[in-house]
Protein backbone atom coordinates (compact mmCIF):
# COMPACT_ATOMS: atom_id res chain seq x y z
CA UNK A 1 0.00 0.00 0.00
CA UNK A 2 1.46 3.66 -0.68
CA UNK A 3 -0.03 6.84 -0.14
CA UNK A 4 1.01 10.38 -1.35
CA UNK A 5 1.27 13.51 1.24
CA UNK A 6 3.10 17.13 1.67
CA UNK A 7 5.13 16.41 4.70
CA UNK A 8 7.23 19.11 7.29
CA UNK A 9 10.57 17.23 8.30
CA UNK A 10 10.87 17.66 11.89
CA UNK A 11 13.63 15.70 12.49
CA UNK A 12 16.45 13.26 10.56
CA UNK A 13 18.74 11.29 11.66
CA UNK A 14 20.86 8.60 10.15
CA UNK A 15 19.54 4.43 11.10
CA UNK A 16 22.51 2.04 10.22
CA UNK A 17 24.46 3.00 6.36
CA UNK A 18 21.09 2.40 4.20
CA UNK A 19 18.72 4.36 5.88
CA UNK A 20 17.46 8.03 7.33
CA UNK A 21 15.11 7.91 10.20
CA UNK A 22 13.09 11.09 9.41
CA UNK A 23 9.86 12.23 11.34
CA UNK A 24 7.54 13.76 9.36
CA UNK A 25 4.07 15.35 9.69
CA UNK A 26 1.73 15.31 7.33
CA UNK A 27 -2.62 16.71 7.81
CA UNK A 28 -3.52 13.01 6.57
CA UNK A 29 -0.46 11.29 7.95
CA UNK A 30 -0.05 13.03 11.49
CA UNK A 31 3.09 12.72 13.26
CA UNK A 32 4.66 9.82 12.08
CA UNK A 33 8.55 7.91 12.01
CA UNK A 34 9.62 6.93 8.46
CA UNK A 35 12.23 5.38 6.67
CA UNK A 36 14.27 6.76 3.74
CA UNK A 37 16.78 4.51 1.70
CA UNK A 38 19.80 6.72 1.49
CA UNK A 39 20.79 7.89 -2.13
CA UNK A 40 23.68 6.66 -3.96
CA UNK A 41 26.82 8.76 -4.37
CA UNK A 42 25.99 9.89 -8.01
CA UNK A 43 22.89 11.38 -6.61
CA UNK A 44 22.85 15.40 -5.84
CA UNK A 45 22.59 16.05 -1.91
CA UNK A 46 20.68 18.62 -2.44
CA UNK A 47 17.53 16.33 -3.41
CA UNK A 48 18.11 14.58 -0.01
CA UNK A 49 15.48 14.74 2.54
CA UNK A 50 16.97 17.90 5.01
CA UNK A 51 14.99 18.67 8.59
CA UNK A 52 12.93 21.81 8.15
CA UNK A 53 11.88 21.08 4.49
CA UNK A 54 8.43 20.90 3.25
CA UNK A 55 8.09 17.71 0.28
CA UNK A 56 6.03 16.06 -1.60
CA UNK A 57 6.45 12.17 -0.76
CA UNK A 58 5.41 8.95 -1.59
CA UNK A 59 5.04 6.09 1.41
CA UNK A 60 4.70 2.53 1.09
CA UNK A 61 3.31 0.48 4.45
CA UNK A 62 5.18 -2.72 4.89
CA UNK A 63 3.06 -5.76 4.61
CA UNK A 64 3.32 -6.43 8.16
CA UNK A 65 2.19 -2.57 8.54
CA UNK A 66 4.63 -2.32 11.06
CA UNK A 67 7.19 0.31 9.44
CA UNK A 68 6.82 3.05 6.17
CA UNK A 69 9.28 3.85 3.72
CA UNK A 70 9.18 6.51 1.68
CA UNK A 71 9.72 5.33 -1.81
CA UNK A 72 9.27 9.40 -3.76
CA UNK A 73 11.00 12.60 -2.36
CA UNK A 74 10.44 15.77 -4.07
CA UNK A 75 11.54 18.73 -2.09
CA UNK A 76 9.03 21.75 -2.61
CA UNK A 77 10.69 23.87 0.22
CA UNK A 78 14.11 24.39 1.58
CA UNK A 79 14.65 26.14 4.94
CA UNK A 80 18.57 26.05 5.06
CA UNK A 81 18.88 29.02 6.65
CA UNK A 82 17.59 28.04 10.10
CA UNK A 83 20.89 25.83 10.48
CA UNK A 84 22.68 29.11 9.92
CA UNK A 85 21.99 30.56 13.44
CA UNK A 86 22.74 28.44 16.67
CA UNK A 87 19.50 29.89 18.79
CA UNK A 88 17.09 29.15 15.55
CA UNK A 89 18.11 25.72 15.18
CA UNK A 90 17.75 25.17 18.86
CA UNK A 91 14.14 26.29 19.28
CA UNK A 92 13.09 24.90 15.96
CA UNK A 93 14.27 21.32 17.08
CA UNK A 94 12.94 22.09 20.54
CA UNK A 95 9.50 22.89 19.28
CA UNK A 96 9.52 19.73 16.59
CA UNK A 97 10.49 17.34 18.95
CA UNK A 98 7.65 18.70 21.62
CA UNK A 99 5.12 17.85 18.68
CA UNK A 100 7.15 14.49 17.86
CA UNK A 101 6.36 13.46 21.61
CA UNK A 102 3.17 14.85 21.26
CA UNK A 103 1.82 15.06 17.86
CA UNK A 104 -0.29 11.32 17.64
CA UNK A 105 -2.44 12.54 20.29
CA UNK A 106 -3.31 16.32 18.71
CA UNK A 107 -6.39 15.38 17.06
CA UNK A 108 -6.73 18.81 14.68
CA UNK A 109 -4.19 17.98 12.34
CA UNK A 110 -4.69 21.08 9.81
CA UNK A 111 -4.42 23.63 12.69
CA UNK A 112 -1.00 21.22 13.63
CA UNK A 113 0.22 21.90 10.66
CA UNK A 114 -0.66 25.71 9.54
CA UNK A 115 1.01 26.02 12.85
CA UNK A 116 4.00 24.44 12.21
CA UNK A 117 4.87 25.35 8.42
CA UNK A 118 4.40 29.50 9.72
CA UNK A 119 6.43 28.56 12.63
CA UNK A 120 9.24 27.55 10.69
CA UNK A 121 8.97 29.89 8.01
CA UNK A 122 9.23 32.39 10.64
CA UNK A 123 12.57 30.76 11.81
CA UNK A 124 13.86 30.48 8.15
CA UNK A 125 13.31 34.00 7.81
CA UNK A 126 15.12 35.33 10.96
CA UNK A 127 12.92 36.20 13.46
CA UNK A 128 13.68 36.38 16.95
CA UNK A 129 14.31 32.94 17.66
CA UNK A 130 12.70 33.28 21.41
CA UNK A 131 9.50 34.61 20.05
CA UNK A 132 8.76 32.55 17.43
CA UNK A 133 9.10 29.62 20.16
CA UNK A 134 7.00 31.10 22.86
CA UNK A 135 3.89 32.44 20.63
CA UNK A 136 4.16 28.68 18.67
CA UNK A 137 3.67 27.31 22.26
CA UNK A 138 1.23 29.59 23.20
CA UNK A 139 -0.94 28.71 19.84
CA UNK A 140 -0.57 25.08 19.90
CA UNK A 141 -1.97 25.08 23.42
CA UNK A 142 -4.68 27.35 22.72
CA UNK A 143 -5.70 25.92 19.23
CA UNK A 144 -5.64 22.02 20.93
CA UNK A 145 -8.27 23.74 23.55
CA UNK A 146 -6.14 23.74 26.73
CA UNK A 147 -6.81 26.81 28.75
CA UNK A 148 -4.57 28.95 28.40
CA UNK A 149 -6.07 32.34 28.31
CA UNK A 150 -8.19 31.23 31.36
CA UNK A 151 -5.89 29.48 33.62
CA UNK A 152 -2.22 30.08 32.56
CA UNK A 153 -2.45 33.95 31.83
CA UNK A 154 -3.99 34.38 34.94
CA UNK A 155 -1.42 33.13 36.92
CA UNK A 156 1.20 34.41 34.91
CA UNK A 157 3.23 37.22 36.88
CA UNK A 158 2.17 40.92 36.64
CA UNK A 159 6.14 42.22 35.70
CA UNK A 160 5.37 39.47 32.83
CA UNK A 161 2.08 39.76 31.48
CA UNK A 162 1.83 43.45 30.08
CA UNK A 163 4.99 42.94 27.29
CA UNK A 164 3.67 39.28 27.13
CA UNK A 165 0.81 40.33 25.97
CA UNK A 166 2.53 42.43 23.54
CA UNK A 167 4.82 39.90 22.39
CA UNK A 168 1.94 37.55 21.37
CA UNK A 169 0.07 40.18 19.68
CA UNK A 170 2.67 41.31 17.35
CA UNK A 171 4.35 40.31 14.48
CA UNK A 172 7.48 38.50 15.29
CA UNK A 173 10.66 41.36 14.48
CA UNK A 174 14.10 40.28 13.75
CA UNK A 175 15.74 40.85 17.44
CA UNK A 176 14.22 42.36 20.68
CA UNK A 177 15.64 44.77 23.13
CA UNK A 178 17.92 42.52 25.85
CA UNK A 179 15.17 43.42 28.36
CA UNK A 180 12.03 42.04 26.38
CA UNK A 181 13.73 38.97 25.06
CA UNK A 182 14.25 37.94 28.79
CA UNK A 183 10.66 38.56 29.44
CA UNK A 184 9.51 36.72 26.07
CA UNK A 185 11.78 33.60 27.50
CA UNK A 186 10.86 33.92 31.21
CA UNK A 187 7.43 33.98 29.82
CA UNK A 188 7.99 30.75 27.81
CA UNK A 189 9.88 29.03 30.56
CA UNK A 190 6.27 29.76 32.46
CA UNK A 191 4.03 28.45 29.80
CA UNK A 192 6.12 25.05 30.10
CA UNK A 193 5.99 24.73 33.66
CA UNK A 194 2.19 25.15 33.43
CA UNK A 195 1.92 23.02 30.25
CA UNK A 196 4.09 19.97 33.05
CA UNK A 197 1.45 20.75 35.89
CA UNK A 198 -1.84 20.96 34.12
CA UNK A 199 -1.73 19.30 30.42
CA UNK A 200 -1.43 15.66 29.11
CA UNK A 201 1.69 16.43 26.94
CA UNK A 202 4.98 15.45 27.42
CA UNK A 203 7.68 18.12 27.83
CA UNK A 204 11.05 16.54 26.17
CA UNK A 205 13.75 16.56 28.42
CA UNK A 206 16.41 19.65 27.68
CA UNK A 207 13.36 22.12 26.51
CA UNK A 208 13.43 23.89 30.44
Amino acid sequence: MSASHQVLVLSKEASGESFLKLHLLGVELGCQLCLKRIATKNQSSKSAPDLFDTAEVQIDTSKQGTAQFIREYEITRRRSDIGLNYRSLQHASNLSRLVIHNGSHLPDLPALYRLMERSIDAFAAGSEPSLVFFKALYLLLKEEGYPVRESWWEQLPNSLRSDARTLLAQPSPQSLPSEIRAVCEASAQNLMHWLRRETDLILPSGIL
